[in-house]
């Protein structure tokens, strides 16, 4: 009789994990496409306000920084991303 009732409680417990696991996922994992862009740091290039004007423009539009380059006497390299449209 425990034997049963033991049984019986593993496979409810094996039903459980199961549903719950799948609870949440999507159906079809949606892929996202990105386009990039590199550019001079332009707040180096130029006036600051100019520079700073310009990567609000490009965050306006979506961009957003992924990453920065610096090399010894090279101007600094910014790496944008956003959705692909």
């Amino acid at each position: 009789m425990k034997t049963k009732i033991l049984v019986t409680l593993m496979v409810i417990a094996l039903i459980s994990v199961a549903t719950w696991r799948s609870q949440g996922q999507p159906k079809e994992l949606a892929s996202t496409s990105y386009e990039y862009q590199v550019l001079d740091d332009p707040t180096e290039t130029g006036p600051m306000d100019d520079g700073m004007k310009k990567l609000n423009d490009l965050g306006a539009q979506g961009w957003e920084l992924a990453s920065v380059s610096r090399a010894p006497s090279k101007p600094t390299k910014l790496y944008l991303k956003r959705i692909k449209k």
